[in-house]
């Protein structure tokens, strides 16, 4: 006989709930607000523990200290659809990537694909250190979240995989680390505040990578490494919406955190400018490859097409700052901080 303990002191549990497939597909994410597993507290009491949403659980529960128990820190509307996107979209670094196709490149252009790829794994292993720092603060009552970061700390671990892979995959090898943006990397790493850590990582940094990966994508020397940026980009583009999404529902529920952010930009420009890949080895990269080679008029060629990324970069960063509900003013200025950091060539 198996002793169970006394549960009249106790809450009484749901029964009956019933999620059905949606089309036959299968139990979706969006579905799973059914009965008090549904219910998303704004503020987490410290004493639910791991215990699932929704659960009955016992008065006697130990105090847990996650330090992010607010739901507008880490919420977004869109939250369990973006969980379920990645998952439909999950690709494998070794199997999904046509590497046989890869064919002997001139030096210069060979020498530019694998500098970009050494700056895109540091960036991707910042991603991975940082989200991977914060989870483990998030209450288990933000389900939707935790299951999000964690489905981005495996894109980022794939990014960094993928790219070390095609560095070293066509007579190669990897390239060259600046300090600068070693320091640039140390100093976001080392921020402590979730707010502040989201709007440079998923707002900013990961919205001027989308377009740098989709101009990577263009002028990719070979078909398997276009086919890289556009797998990374699918995946970055869900890091954004997930930025856009929270922000506009953080700034919904507590504008006062704008000054916050703005003052988080404006500390960490340098962390814009690498991100955007303005830095020497990365901008000389980016213009053999836009130029089709190194020799001097082909590199004059290709910045003109980087500065057009960059005058690009800018426009759609004030579009996402404006779509995540930033006022104007407050969009035009974090705006210019990244102009101001990243130097637009003609």
């Amino acid at each position: 006989m198996i002793k169970l303990p006394k549960v009249t002191d106790w809450d009484t549990p749901d029964w009956g709930i019933r999620v059905t497939p949606r089309d036959g597909r299968g139990i979706d994410l969006r579905d799973m607000t059914a009965g008090r597993a549904g219910v998303i507290p704004d503020d987490v009491p410290v004493d639910l523990g791991f215990a699932p949403r929704g659960a009955v659980i016992d008065p006697a529960n130990p105090m847990f200290e996650f330090s992010i128990r607010r739901k507008e820190v880490v919420w977004a509307e869109t939250i369990a659809e973006l969980v379920e996107q990645a998952n439909a979209e999950g690709w494998n670094a070794t199997t999904d990537v046509e590497w046989a196709t890869l064919r002997p490149l001139p030096e210069a252009v060979e020498r530019a694909v694998c500098q970009c790829c050494t700056c895109l794994i540091e960036n991707a292993t910042l991603a991975l250190y940082l989200v991977s720092k914060f989870l483990p603060r998030i209450d288990p009552r933000f389900t939707e979240v935790v299951l999000f970061l964690t489905a981005q700390m495996h894109d980022e671990a794939r990014e960094v995989e993928v790219f070390t892979k095609r560095a070293l995959a066509n007579g190669g090898g990897l390239q060259y680390v600046s300090a600068a943006t070693e320091w640039s990397l140390r100093v976001l790493l080392s921020q402590d505040d979730y707010s502040e850590a989201s709007f440079m990582l998923h707002l900013l940094g990961a919205g001027t990578w989308l377009d740098l990966l989709r101009f990577l994508e263009e002028v990719a020397p070979d078909p398997a490494t276009a086919h890289i940026y556009r797998r990374v980009r699918q995946d970055e583009a869900r890091h954004v919406a997930y930025g856009i999404s929270h922000f506009a529902y953080h700034l919904q529920h507590d504008a006062t955190v704008v000054p916050k952010l703005v003052r988080a930009a404006q500390d960490r420009v340098p962390f814009l400018r690498q991100a955007a890949g303005a830095v020497p080895f990365m901008q000389h990269a980016m213009a053999v490859l836009a130029g089709g080679g190194s020799a001097p008029d082909q590199v004059e060629r290709g910045l003109q097409r980087v500065g057009d990324l960059y005058r690009q970069m800018q426009t759609n960063l004030l579009d996402r700052l404006r779509q995540a509900g930033f006022d104007q003013g407050s969009a035009d200025y974090i705006a210019g901080l990244y102009q101001g950091a990243v130097k637009v060539l003609c």
